[in-house]
């Protein structure tokens, strides 16, 4: 194998593999693949984080019941029955401000019927960890460009039925397709973009390529101010994924994922027109991809399946990464909705949890680069969950629970984008996306818990915060258990993980 120590930071020492020597880490083609790839994962803010704003904290009250005296004038019906649950209520009225429906409102989920709200979400992100299974195996299988073309042409179908939906169940099949759809882009998209940039920059594009997700997140209340329907908010997020029908033009095949399964002829097309791009010599490349696609082939065979995961030098990788993954999960898209939960105002409590996040990605680039992916990691667990914990005793000030509640969000942000590049450091190239296909399912079982250990918070107001506090403490014992991976070479086979 060729491999080589770069020279130009000797205090690093990071180790190149085939494809960085062929290409250079960091060139024109790399740019190109990253602008445009990472461009998906706006689509995977606005769709997990839409359900902010189609359930929200809504006004409420009976307006005809099954009785004779129905004839409460506007005062005593607000005054009786605001927020009131009645046997004999036939037909509910809602406030139309700030939203003048919701799902709540379109399909009365009130009442004996409130738990179908959360239960829309439930589903989504099944879907979500039913597509990370699924999309993971095929995109290993099949090959990275066909199934994350698979899973773009099902997020813009779904996206576009969800405003239609006749009835909340339609709505809520709809969503599954959804997540499932969106989770094919969210885990290919990455591990296109990691196979792509070599290991001197894998850092920084690992943190920075989970900003567009972090300006979906941000955006989502800006488009539920202004369309203050279901229908038209659903609407306004599936159009502008109009624009990812141009990766049906522009998308390539990933070399690393072709020379892994031994089609070294499609790779070195691909691989001499980047070198090009990139400035750097073409006359080896063939010769260099078919020794190393001859090495690899000769260690293993190009087909695996999820029970790899498991051999004796994955097995502790693969159950502590699931673990941190779900524990990161749970206590982000739960301390959101805690946050969100405690404004009067959800645009504005939403928009500053979101963009929190943006410098806690960057930060996180200058963690992973001096400190490493383990010790980045423990950290953030550590310090999100002290935050968090201190919730819990700090009383009701708006602004203190504010401030500590988004000081968490942002570490568990920095555990987040770390956790993505740890991860895909830790799996061989021809089990990799099924490894981060499994890990993305640990955080949808996270994502799933979540608003349920949330909404404790009504009848037991401080197991929320306990919760959502040692389960980051326990995910940085956990990691303690797994090897540093800064500056080592990305691993393509086993046998590369277990020397």
């Amino acid at each position: 194998m060729v491999q080589r120590v770069s020279d130009a930071d000797p205090e690093k020492k990071v180790q190149e593999d085939v494809f960085s020597t062929l290409l250079g880490n960091f060139g024109k083609w790399q740019l190109i693949i990253f602008l445009s790839v990472c461009l998906i994962k706006l689509s995977s803010g606005w769709v997990q984080m839409a359900i902010l704003f189609l359930t929200p904290k809504i006004v409420f009250w009976c307006e005809e019941f099954n009785t004779n005296d129905t004839n409460f004038d506007s005062v005593s019906r607000i005054i009786v029955s605001n927020g009131t649950c009645y046997e004999d209520c036939i037909k509910y009225g809602y406030d139309p401000e700030p939203f003048q429906n919701t799902i709540i409102s379109e399909w009365d989920l009130v009442c004996e019927k409130s738990w179908m709200a959360g239960f829309t979400q439930m589903v989504l992100q099944f879907g979500v960890l039913t597509g990370s299974i699924v999309f993971g195996f095929l995109s290993d299988r099949y090959g990275r460009k066909n199934t994350f073309l698979t899973s773009i042409a099902g997020l813009i179908s779904f996206g576009f039925c969800v405003p239609y939906s006749p009835n909340y169940i339609i709505f809520t099949v709809i969503k599954f397709f959804l997540g499932f759809s969106v989770a094919g882009t969210m885990v290919i998209s990455f591990v296109i973009v990691m196979e792509s940039v070599g290991p001197k920059y894998r850092e920084a594009f690992g943190c920075v390529f989970h900003i567009p997700f972090i300006l979906g997140h941000l955006t989502v209340p800006l488009f539920a101010y202004y369309f203050r329907t279901w229908n038209q908010y659903c609407l306004s997020l599936a159009i502008p994924q109009l624009i990812y029908l141009s990766y049906f033009v522009i998308m390539t095949e990933s070399p690393r994922w072709l020379v892994s399964v031994g089609r070294v002829d499609e790779a070195t097309t691909i691989m001499k027109k980047a070198a090009k791009m990139n400035n750097m010599p073409t006359d080896k490349v063939e010769e260099t991809l078919k020794k190393f696609s001859h090495e690899l082939m000769t260690r293993e065979g190009p087909k695996v399946n999820y029970s790899d995961l498991f051999r004796p030098s994955m097995r502790v990788k693969t159950v502590c990464c699931c673990l941190v993954w779900f524990i990161t999960g749970t206590t982000f898209y739960g301390v959101n909705q805690y946050i969100s939960q405690t404004s009067s105002n959800a645009f504005v409590s939403v928009s500053a949890a979101a963009a929190v996040q943006i410098p806690s990605n960057f930060f996180a680039i200058f963690c992973v680069r001096q400190l490493g992916r383990k010790t980045t990691t423990i950290a953030a667990f550590a310090l999100g969950g002290l935050c968090i914990l201190t919730l819990g005793v700090v009383g009701d000030d708006f602004w203190t629970v504010f401030t500590l509640g988004t000081l968490g969000v942002s570490f568990i942000a920095i555990d987040a984008a770390t956790i993505y590049i740890y991860s895909s450091e830790l799996y061989p190239t021809v089990v990799r996306n099924m490894g981060m296909g499994i890990c993305s399912m640990s955080m949808r079982f996270g994502s799933m818990l979540a608003p349920f250990i949330s909404n404790l918070s009504v009848t037991i107001p401080w197991l929320p915060t306990v919760i959502f506090g040692f389960a980051p403490l326990i995910g940085a014992a956990v990691c303690l258990l797994l090897p540093e991976t800064k500056g080592k070479k990305l691993p393509d086979s086993f046998e590369d993980i277990s020397t």
